[in-house]
This record gives C-alpha cells, structure tokens and sequence, in this order.
C-alpha cells in the first residue's frame, strides 16, 4: 500500500490540534492526549515542523506552540515535506535504486503521472480542512505496549 508516513498523520493531528489562526499557544502535552500520539514521538515530529517554519514555540511560563500562519495556509504537502523531507516526492515505486528517466523502472511512467495527482491532491489540501475529522473524534489508535 502507498502512503506517507505514519509520522506525517501525527504531524497532521498535531497541527489540526493547534489554534487555526496560530494565536493561542498549545501544550505539546495536550496534543499527544488529545491525538492519542506518544509524547517522545511527537517532540521529534514537533522539532521538524518548527526547523520547517510552519510551527514556533514559545518556552517557559505561559509557554506552547503556535502555527506560524493560519490553518488556511498550510498543506498536507507542505507537512510531509517538512516531516519526510523532498524523496518522499521522487522516490521510485517498487523501491528500486536507481530508477530515473535515464534508467526507468517498469512502474516509473505510471507512477510519475499518479504522483502529479497525489501532489496535486496533497496542495490542497490544508490543515483547516482536516480539522473536521480531528474534531470528530478522529486520532492515532492507541499502540498495545
């Protein structure tokens, strides 16, 4: 199956968590609650989305983490790129090393056309619309031990 990481869905529910016009401040503590997401996990998935720009936190008294422009304005692209980095986008189906235009995989001119779509798909999609399933009870399942 085809999918982004299970890392990019907590960096998704944690934005979708946060003040979508990025005013008030939220506790990471109160993220992973809320999506049921393990705290050590989500401090890494934390620390990539404020190396990426899209969140800023604030320590101390009072302290949190905000977005750093409104919900409107943050794609689900913009978030696997903060938590996969740009391979995400051309990295061969089959997993094959390698594969280019130069030297393509059977897969490759398939694929290249359904990652448009993907890519597509993926920008426009914001976090504010995503909101609608966090807000209706939508998180991580809660992992056995």
């Amino acid at each position: 199956m085809i999918s982004l990481s299970q890392s990019v869905g907590y960096a998704v529910l944690a934005l979708a968590h946060m003040d979508p016009a990025g005013e008030a401040l939220v506790l990471a503590a109160d993220i992973a609650e809320a999506g049921n997401i393990p705290k050590p996990y989500l401090a890494k998935v934390l620390a990539r989305l404020q190396a990426a720009g899209i969140v800023e936190g604030k320590r101390g008294q009072g302290g949190g983490l905000r977005l750093t422009r409104p919900a409107g304005q943050i794609t689900v692209y913009d978030v696997a790129d903060a938590i996969e980095g740009p391979a995400w986008r051309t990295s061969c189906l089959l997993g094959i090393p390698g594969c280019s235009e130069g030297k393509p995989c059977p897969m490759h001119d398939y694929w290249g056309g359904a990652r448009a779509e993907i890519v597509a798909k993926l920008q426009s999609m914001t976090v504010d619309k995503v909101r609608d399933f966090t807000e209706a009870g939508w998180k991580m399942p809660v992992l056995a031990p």
